[in-house]
């Protein structure tokens, strides 16, 4: 079997469900093959490295103007699209370069981790330059108007079954639609017992436990919900993952608090550190989002990328799954309701139970490899 995937470098979430799928498949099916194609890469380097920079620029530009952005990204959401707009234009383009790379590789199934990928490839299988079966994987808990034009796919994975009524409005066929989850990582999938992990890292093992993390590009102002933490009137302890971001690493490592906080850089454990903490601070991407539902980790969903962050907290908060805070909701208020009022924390449990997708991966990969069993049968 062999197996292509296709990403590019527009934030993390993209790449890291590539890996996270990569890495199952080969575990499971060791003589599989399976190769990542970032496909501005291959196209050209250059390419790449603009449009990730273009891409980080734009969304740390946009999320000091979220409401107007936000605004923007929702009429967009609306429009039709034909194939002479701009985007049209760049799925052809940007098909007529993939083709080589697909003809070479010469793969049994492809899955594409990104809508604009699934765009490319819809337009070539639509043209019968691709026989093989193709996967699309929806990374957050929306369904974006793009994905009407993915119309030759024959599978759309999405992050939950309750997001069917969109795409009923986006005129997709549901029996399409393989609502797994979105696929993570597997260590994601195992819990580790919670006093054990606060023992390895030092941590008491009884105070509340706030977990902030940053983001893999870098958003927010986590000195600044510090300072909010501190505002408690009872005792927690803070856990900061940093990540790649030595600026931010020293800038925490320096502030002085009463509450006891331990402050880590990059790490490769960020699955046992939540399994330490009570609770997640952070932006509610996609990926992270769906790491912590697959821990039962509650959240507290801070300043969202305007666009398809701005629909996960839509999504949480009408699953009763998460917390958003807002300038006028804020982490104290949020902190204090998960700690100081009997059952709220329970309630918020139960009701991420009934959304989390923690074998999202495993479940793919095993539908992948059935396809490509039946497709080969069948030739």
């Amino acid at each position: 079997m062999k197996l292509l995937i296709i990403t590019a470098p527009l934030g993390n979430g993209h790449n890291a469900v590539a890996g996270a799928i990569s890495d199952c498949f080969t575990a499971l099916y060791p003589d599989a093959s399976c190769e990542i194609l970032d496909m501005y890469e291959y196209i050209s380097p250059h390419l790449k490295k603009a449009t990730a920079s273009g891409y980080f620029l734009s969304m740390k530009t946009l999320s000091h103007f979220h409401d107007m952005a936000s605004t923007v990204y929702t009429r967009q959401d609306e429009k039709d699209f034909n194939e002479y707009t701009p985007s049209r234009l760049a799925d052809a383009f940007l098909a007529s370069r993939l083709r080589r790379a697909i003809d070479e590789y010469a793969p049994d199934c492809i899955v594409c981790t990104m809508v604009y990928a699934a765009q490319a490839v819809d337009l070539l299988k639509g043209h019968g330059a691709i026989t093989c079966p193709c996967y699309g994987i929806i990374t957050d808990f929306t369904v974006q108007n793009y994905w009407e034009d993915v119309e030759y796919f024959e599978y759309i994975v999405a992050p939950s079954e309750y997001l069917q009524p969109q795409f009923t409005r986006r005129g997709i066929d549901f029996s399409r639609v393989l609502p797994f989850g979105i696929p993570i990582r597997k260590q994601f999938q195992i819990k580790h017992d919670k006093l054990e992990m606060r023992k390895k890292f030092n941590l008491d093992e009884t105070l509340p436990t706030i977990l902030i993390m940053s983001g893999g590009m870098g958003f927010g102002d986590v000195p600044e919900y510090i300072a909010s933490i501190e505002q408690l009137p009872f005792p927690v302890q803070i856990l900061v993952i940093c990540g790649k971001n030595e600026k931010l690493f020293e800038k925490v490592c320096a502030i002085q608090t009463r509450n006891p906080i331990k402050v880590f850089e990059y790490v490769n454990n960020v699955d046992e550190i939540m399994d330490a903490a009570d609770c997640l601070l952070s932006k509610p991407g996609g990926i992270t989002t769906s790491e912590s539902l697959a821990k039962g980790l509650p959240m507290l969903m801070i300043h969202p990328l305007p666009g398809v962050e701005d629909r996960n907290v839509e999504f949480l908060q009408a699953n009763g799954a998460a917390i958003y805070i807002t300038k006028t909701w804020q982490i104290s208020d949020a902190i204090h309701l998960l700690f100081q009022c009997p059952g709220r924390m329970d309630r918020l449990k139960a009701s991420i139970e009934t959304i989390a997708k923690p074998h999202a991966t495993q479940d793919l990969c095993q539908h992948i490899a059935h396809t490509i069993t039946n497709t080969e049968e069948h030739i």
